[in-house]
């Protein structure tokens, strides 16, 4: 027991927690005073003192000369690539077209490749044979047959047959015109009657031999409308409220016709003091026309079964001069967009036969030295490796998935629609397959825009409604809805691009780099998203090393290190 007090007694004379810890801080302070010194020492150091510039090498500035070499030697090289762009841009077609078709057969260019042995230059050679066989031969022949199809097409095509074929498909429509002839001359009757200055009467006394013609004309336009309104009034069948309104009519022009005579009796008779008198004979013309003109189009209106539908017959068929006029107009709009025969056949023919050459030609060195031109590439790229890789990496992604895809949709949808047309009797089916695999290429338009005017064709014009049906409910059904299923087997779900931009990216494509911008347009919009994913991931990284470098200043500082310290004292302590 007595040990037991004395054990107890010891502790007794121990110093309190308080001091324990203040003397740990204590000894903490006086261990880390020379390194905290020396941090000091090198903060002050590196803050700009002449022992540490003494001790840090400098980096010497570069020379004037040098920084002028710099600058000219890109300006050169802004010039140089302005000139390689002018060289380069009339074989950007076949070069393209070359790189995608590469892309496409690259597989088939390797198992060629492993066949004969790793001999490059008979693998390229086969595949470039393969590519010419499988691809271009059969375009080179669609085209021609097609073109030949449209050509003897355009050449069988009789106005006649085209007058009567209209008049069929009007009558379909319930918008036909019988004696339309009589029912235009009467509303350019009525217009001229609505506009008595163009007469030549215009209130102005009636003295003078061309005066006296222009009344003469005036009375024989009135006497022909009111033959014209008798005329049609018993020959057109119309509503019952038809036969007043003609009656109106015939009366208002009687009214204007004496209107005309009165108006000429008081222009000679009445002085030429007397300005109130001509005013008011000048009024009493001018409103009786206006009441003859508004009489004949109410008439006309009634008759030919209300405002709108008055209208769209009188419209929906024009005369046969403005027909050929409407079809003179139509080909000196297009005129331009098409090649001269006579002039530009030759040079367009050797522009196609260098532009195959060269494709061929680059297909080849495409396949032999591809992956060599591709390093070149990078190497003389400023771009970062990984940057070049992405972008190589999404052109042959959407090579394959928006071209091969698009091709193979639009090869079908061809296919499909030629056999219906084949079966409903067209002349013209490599023209049309031609014509529907290339609209199909185009977002919301697609082989739709061939098939139903056809179907409205053999409905409306040739009158074979039963066919016109069918043809309809198989190009829903099948040929437009056959793009869905192919592309949903090629895609895989590779495609992001919004229907929206596609569209607006083929349309202006087509725009700027003609019928080759329907496959360039998309490639364009996914490489501008390229760019900006990897703009966007380099500011990020940026951001985040910026963050990383401020956390390690603000730990390496004498006040975060001694409040860690202090910290793991306390820790320690407790």
């Amino acid at each position: 027991m007595p040990k037991r007090k004395k054990q107890r007694k010891q502790p007794s004379s121990a110093p309190t927690p308080n001091k324990l810890v203040q003397k740990a801080v204590t000894n903490a302070r006086s261990n880390d005073r020379p390194s905290d010194t020396n941090a000091a020492n090198a903060d002050t150091l590196d803050v700009g003192s002449p022992q540490m510039a003494a001790q840090s090498p400098t980096v010497p500035l570069p020379s004037l000369s040098r920084i002028l070499s710099v600058v000219m030697l890109i300006l050169g090289i802004l010039a140089v690539g302005a000139l390689f762009y002018k060289v380069m841009a009339g074989f950007f077609v076949p070069l393209f077209l070359a790189a995608l078709l590469v892309v496409l057969f690259r597989p088939v260019y390797l198992n060629i490749l492993k066949r004969c042995k790793q001999r490059r230059q008979m693998a390229a050679m086969a595949t470039t044979l393969l590519i010419m066989t499988v691809v271009l031969l059969p375009v080179f022949l669609l085209i021609s047959v097609a073109a030949s199809q449209f050509t003897a097409m355009v050449s069988h095509v009789d106005f006649n047959d085209l007058s009567a074929a209209l008049d069929r498909g009007r009558e379909q429509v319930g918008i036909s015109l019988p004696y339309a002839e009589q029912f235009r001359r009467l509303d350019s009757l009525s217009d001229s009657l609505d506009e008595p200055e163009r007469s030549g009467i215009n209130g102005t006394p009636i003295i003078s031999s061309e005066a006296k013609a222009a009344q003469e004309m005036v009375l024989e336009n009135i006497t022909e409308a009111l033959t014209l309104v008798k005329y049609l009034q018993s020959k057109v069948d119309g509503p019952a409220t038809a036969d007043e309104a003609a009656r109106v009519a015939e009366e208002r022009l009687l009214e204007f016709r004496n209107a005309v005579l009165t108006h000429n009796a008081d222009s000679t008779n009445s002085n030429t003091d007397e300005l109130i008198g001509k005013l008011s004979a000048e009024e009493r013309f001018h409103r009786q026309s206006v009441i003859a003109s508004a009489a004949i189009r109410s008439w006309m209106r009634i008759l030919l079964g209300g405002t709108f539908r008055s209208q769209v017959r009188l419209l929906a068929n024009p005369s046969t001069e403005s027909f050929k006029d409407l079809l003179n107009r139509g080909r000196e709009v297009l005129q331009p967009r098409f090649v001269s025969l006579t002039s530009a056949t030759g040079g367009f023919l050797l522009q196609s036969i260098i532009g195959m050459l060269i494709l061929i030609i680059a297909i080849y060195f495409f396949l032999l030295d591809g992956a060599g031109m591709i390093r070149t590439l990078m190497r003389l790229s400023p771009l970062d490796d990984n940057y070049e890789t992405r972008l190589l990496l999404e052109f042959d992604r959407t090579s394959r998935a928006v071209v091969l895809a698009s091709v193979c949709s639009a090869l079908a949808q061809g296919v499909l629609a030629a056999l219906a047309f084949w079966a409903c009797g067209f002349d013209s089916v490599i023209f049309l397959f031609l014509i529907t695999s290339l609209m199909a290429l185009v977002p919301f338009l697609g082989a739709a825009s061939v098939w139903l005017p056809c179907v409205v064709y053999l409905g409306a014009v040739e009158q074979r409604w039963y066919v016109a049906l069918a043809l309809l409910l198989y190009g829903a059904g099948i040929v437009s809805s056959i793009d869905n299923v192919i592309k949903m087997y090629v895609l895989h779900g590779r495609s992001t691009m919004h229907p929206l931009f596609a569209l607006l990216s083929v349309l202006g494509g087509v725009k700027v780099f003609g019928p080759i911008g329907i496959l360039v347009g998309p490639m364009v919009v996914v490489f501008m998203q390229t760019l900006l994913e990897i703009l966007n991931h380099e500011l990020a990284e940026r951001d985040a090393s910026t963050i990383m470098t401020a956390s390690d200043k603000l730990e390496t500082s004498p006040v975060a290190s001694g409040s860690t310290r202090a910290e793991n004292v306390n820790t320690r302590t407790s």
